[in-house]
């Protein structure tokens, strides 16, 4: 090889170098100290994450920026560089900004087909990237996305275009789900545990179809209103972002129901009147999955509140094997591994058409030998973890995580492999 070939390629190799990490943002201009210390500390994995991500192919012109909604030509002026660990509500998130240079028209594209493309072109791909990247080892808690695009409409017959920004923040565990969806109904799963916002507003992105339907778009958006917009991640200050999401999971419910601009209806008319208009199915389940779910004579499947929907609450006795000093997390973990798990997808293939409730509350009195003292679990399950879980897109500890488990009426959090471990090592969940 001659000199001159190699000293040009010496030189490319240079640049692709120093460009590999030119999207990752430089520490000093990350203000939150604990968000410096994590930069530092997995600043490998987010060069690793900035070299992939520079490669993908955008259909139009995207730049990693803090700076948005500005023009292409400023856009080429300033330094690059976006992905960041910072720090909102006491929360870790991985934030990555940054502008799309496409322009969509607003008489042809609905906004939630401009939503979706920009999430489909921009959003989902960076995000497979991040997961793939950044390891268990790191504490976050979320994923973090603003895009800037464009939109072009007429107004008083003039000409115009401007800025439109799509704000996607997603747990850590549900973008896991999401990167790995096999189709677009698991993907809508995902965003529908997610919080997303178009220009500061709450907004429910639909995969299929022009729009999401009446229903989803209302409960959604009941569950996701706040009392006052987003601060843009490009601009905010560590620990001003509203996002319901990233608030512990304890404080969520109590959130939810403050701010909830439509009250959910759990009136014991709605009951009655679910109750009858899914009488013939319940039947049938309970008769079909009477051996096998334990069914209690006296207390047969009815419909009851629960936080902000209707959930179809089945009762059932556990048997286990007397274990002698057990502790209630084992137990509760037992019963679930045991017997509640092999009723997941059965009783789910009775509710995919479109159910007008929110999800199972399986209920379950476990009994151990005649001197143990009986132990009350539930799990209230939503139907978006019960389908996931039923495709086998997840796991059992996955599908606890998204629901609710409660042990004699106290909500618990519930790690079924430390819980069935506990006995021999005595360690025991902590209630939430």
């Amino acid at each position: 090889m001659g000199s001159k070939n190699f000293a040009r390629m010496l030189v490319v190799m240079v640049s692709l170098g120093l460009s590999c990490g030119a999207q990752v943002l430089s520490i000093s201009r990350i203000k939150d100290p604990q968000a410096q210390i994590l930069q530092q500390q997995y600043i490998s994995q987010l060069r690793a994450l900035s070299s992939e991500a520079a490669a993908i192919h955008f259909p139009y012109p995207f730049y990693f920026s803090e700076t948005l909604d500005i023009d292409e030509a400023r856009q080429k002026q300033l330094p690059l560089g976006s992905i960041r660990f910072d720090r909102f509500h006491g929360q870790t998130v991985l934030e990555i900004t940054g502008n799309y240079y496409v322009s969509y028209s607003g008489s042809m594209l609905s906004a939630n087909l401009r939503a979706r493309k920009t999430f489909q072109d921009v959003i989902l791909p960076l995000l497979k990237v991040a997961v793939a990247h950044v390891d268990r080892t790191a504490p976050l808690d979320a994923y973090a996305f603003e895009i800037a695009h464009h939109v072009r409409s007429k107004v008083l017959n003039v000409n115009t275009e401007g800025p439109e920004n799509l704000m996607l923040l997603v747990p850590r565990g549900v973008a896991e789900l999401l990167v790995e969806a096999k189709d677009a109904e698991g993907q809508q799963g995902a965003l529908l545990e997610s919080e997303i916002f178009l220009n500061g507003e709450p907004f429910t992105l639909w995969l299929t179809g022009d729009e999401a339907p009446a229903d989803v778009n209302d409960h959604y958006l009941a569950r996701h209103k706040t009392t006052e917009a987003p601060t843009s991640l490009s601009t905010a200050e560590p620990g001003s972002l509203v996002n319901p999401r990233l608030v512990p999971e304890a404080e969520l419910s109590v959130q939810i129901r403050e701010r909830s601009r439509i009250a959910p209806d759990l009136s014991p008319v709605r009951m009655e009147k679910l109750q009858t208009a899914y009488e013939s199915v319940v039947e049938k389940l309970s008769a079909d999955l009477k051996e096998q779910a334990h069914f209690v004579a006296y207390a047969p499947p009815a419909f009851i509140g629960f936080r902000d929907g209707a959930y179809l609450q089945l009762n059932m006795n556990t048997e286990l094997e007397p274990s002698g000093d057990s502790s209630r997390y084992r137990t509760a973990a037992l019963a679930f591994d045991n017997h509640i798990s092999h009723l997941l997808r059965p009783v789910s293939r009775y509710f995919h058409d479109n159910p007008q409730f929110q999800g199972i509350d399986f209920s379950t009195t476990v009994h151990q030998g005649a001197q143990a003292i009986a132990e009350s679990a539930e799990f209230v399950v939503p139907f978006s973890a019960l389908s996931c879980y039923e495709k086998y897109d997840c796991t059992g500890q996955e599908l606890i995580n998204r629901s609710v488990v409660l042990i004699n009426g106290e909500r618990v959090a519930l790690d079924l492999q430390r819980a069935e471990s506990s006995f021999n090592s005595g360690t025991r969940q902590e209630k939430m």
